[in-house]
């Protein structure tokens, strides 16, 4: 087969051709030139595979808007997970989560809460300092 034959193949065509190829390769009972060749028509064969599985991606998204223009939950094989749906353009994200309170202590009290006040991270302004004159 040439290179041109590859976009009239259907998926299930190329797919079998191409494990065929990658047995061949992986025997390892090929001639360098043969070897060189089965590669790069593999690689086309892969390119188209992945073409027609994105064009049918798009068709079966096509499908799944609904009659309000709203798009419905895809049907997964169970396992499979979803791919996140993206917020509309403009959409105000909403608020962060509220922080986990603190575990309660033993006897099913919650800990008294922490009134220490916040370290000081600048030194006071007198503390290293020189007056005037006494250096």
């Amino acid at each position: 087969m040439n290179g041109d034959d590859i976009e009239s193949l259907t998926y299930e065509t190329a797919i079998l051709e191409l494990d065929g190829i990658i047995e061949r390769l992986e025997r390892g009972a090929v001639a360098l030139d043969e070897a060189i060749a089965a590669y790069e028509r593999g690689t086309r064969l892969a390119r188209h595979c992945g073409a027609l599985l994105d064009r049918t991606e798009q068709k079966l998204s096509q499908l799944v808007v609904s009659g309000s223009g709203q798009s419905e939950k895809v049907f997964l094989p169970e396992g499979e997970a979803a791919e996140p749906e993206l917020p509309a353009v403009g959409a105000v994200p909403p608020p962060p989560a509220a922080p986990a309170s603190p575990p309660a202590a033993p006897g099913g009290t919650s800990p008294a809460p922490d009134r220490r006040p916040a370290p000081r991270l600048v030194p006071p302004r007198s503390a290293g300092l020189v007056k005037r004159g006494q250096a």
